[in-house]
C-alpha cells in the first residue's frame, strides 16, 4: 500500500466569518468518516489546521494570513494508506465535507526516501 495526503481545501472568507463552534461542529460526522477509514486499514493520522500561521520565503516572514491571494486555503488533512491514487482519491471523494460542497481534497502521493512509498506498519 501507498500513503497520500488528502488535503482539506476550504472557502477562507467563509472560515474567516464562522465563530469556532459554527467552524467544528462538523466534527461528529468528520470522526465518523475517520472511524470507517481506521475500520477499512486505510487510515494513518490528521488533523484540522488553525487558519492563520506564517508564509514563510527567502526575504520575508509573513505572520497575518491568509497569505496567497486565494480564497481557497488549507484547512486540514489526513494521511491514508492506498493501493493507488485512484483509490485514495475515491476515498477523499466520501469525505463528508467534500460530500456536502463545504470542501474539497486535494490528493498527494507522500514521497518517501529514495522514492520508496511502503508502508512498514
Amino acid at each position: 500500500m501507498e500513503k497520500f495526503m488528502l488535503i482539506i481545501r476550504e472557502d477562507l472568507e467563509r472560515m474567516g466569518k464562522l465563530t469556532n463552534e459554527e467552524r467544528f461542529s462538523n466534527i461528529p460526522m468528520m470522526l465518523e468518516w475517520v472511524d470507517s477509514l481506521i475500520a477499512s486499514g486505510n487510515y494513518i493520522m490528521g488533523e484540522p489546521l488553525y487558519l492563520s500561521g506564517r508564509y514563510v520565503s527567502k526575504d520575508q516572514i509573513l505572520s497575518d494570513g491568509p497569505f496567497i491571494e486565494s480564497r481557497e486555503g488549507i484547512s486540514g488533512y489526513e494521511l491514508i494508506r492506498a493501493e493507488n491514487i485512484e483509490q485514495a482519491a475515491a476515498i477523499a471523494q466520501t469525505c463528508p465535507l467534500v460530500q456536502r460542497g463545504l470542501a474539497v481534497r486535494e490528493v498527494r502521493p507522500v514521497y518517501t526516501a529514495f522514492g520508496v512509498n511502503n508502508d512498514q506498519h
